[in-house]
């Protein structure tokens, strides 16, 4: 009985040692894979395909969810503005707004990269509030009929739980070097002063906002009237008010670039994410992305410039 078990450990020993080596070798595989793949996209990348030849390709920015401050994005913007590779820039807008200062100083990257370089924003389902603000910094606005746009406003809001503490029988002291300070707060009832100091505050955001819209757009007197009541509007309503030039995708877009601002004609479009760093790794990822069309919670810190759905 003694020989069967040996002979039994011993099989399972050359098993086990068998599987090893195919994990080994099927590891081996999978690392050469990728090494192939990372440096073929990074040959493409330094010069080795003809769309990474200098000045030749569109370069399109995904611009998705709600807006906040991102150095990241601001340094890729500046980047892009100085890369002769880049012929031009769609910015791929799907947001609802976020913060004033995040959209502010978007849009201020925005602009000097039009000064670069010809842009155009291409609106996918939203681009309203500080969505907008983005959009009207580039030099050609593209929205389908059915976008959301619009919303050009500022808002503020806090809960009060100053009632509901009452009924709890909860007292909360407060000592203030001045009666604006920390006002309005939601553990006490507003008071006149500091609620025509919030709206002052809010106000002077919104001339800043439509300053903005107005230096960039012309509108008609009608239209400027309801486009500042702050209400949202489809892409179709949009283009009637002169919120968008003209409706479409991204197709249309790179046919503006073309024809009005002298980009050759059918270069293709190249996926630049903010992770990118101008490395020929990043490059590598980028150009991965693109050949197999993949890609394509906040904290208030501020007074918003957003559309609540």
């Amino acid at each position: 009985m003694t020989e069967p078990f040996a002979q039994r450990l011993a099989d399972a020993t050359i098993d086990r040692r068998r599987l090893k080596r195919r994990l080994v070798w099927w590891r081996a595989i999978a690392v050469i894979a990728v090494v192939v793949l990372v440096t073929g996209a990074a040959w493409l990348s330094l010069g080795g395909g003809s769309f990474r030849a200098p000045g030749s390709y569109i370069a399109r920015v995904p611009i998705a969810g709600v807006i906040e401050d991102n150095p990241a994005l601001i340094v890729h913007l500046r980047r892009l503005g100085e890369d002769p590779r880049v012929a031009g820039v769609l910015i791929s807008l799907n947001s609802p707004g976020g913060t004033f200062s995040g959209s502010e100083a978007l849009y201020q990257s925005l602009r000097a990269l039009s000064e670069a370089k010809p842009t155009a924003a291409v609106i996918g389902g939203m681009a309203a509030s500080g969505g907008y603000m983005a959009a009207v910094a580039t030099d050609y606005i593209v929205a389908r009929a059915g976008s959301v746009t619009g919303s050009i406003g500022v808002i503020f809001q806090m809960p009060q739980v100053h009632r509901l503490l009452d009924n709890l029988g909860i007292d909360v002291a407060t000592v203030r070097s001045g009666p604006l300070k920390a006002q309005p707060s939601p553990l006490e009832e507003t008071s006149r002063e500091a609620r025509t100091a919030t709206e002052a505050l809010i106000d002077d955001l919104f001339q800043q906002f439509l300053g903005m819209v107005t230096t960039r757009r012309a509108f008609s007197a009608d239209a400027l009237a309801e486009i500042q009541l702050g209400g949202v509007f489809t892409g179709r309503r949009g283009l009637e008010l002169g919120l968008v030039d003209v409706i479409g995708g991204e197709a249309v877009a790179q046919a503006w670039l073309e024809s009005e601002r002298g980009v050759a004609k059918d270069l293709p479009l190249f996926l630049r994410r903010e992770t990118s760093d101008d490395t020929w790794l990043s490059d590598a990822i980028d150009q991965f992305e693109n050949s197999t069309r993949f890609g394509g919670g906040s904290v208030l810190d501020g007074p918003w410039a957003i559309w609540h759905q």
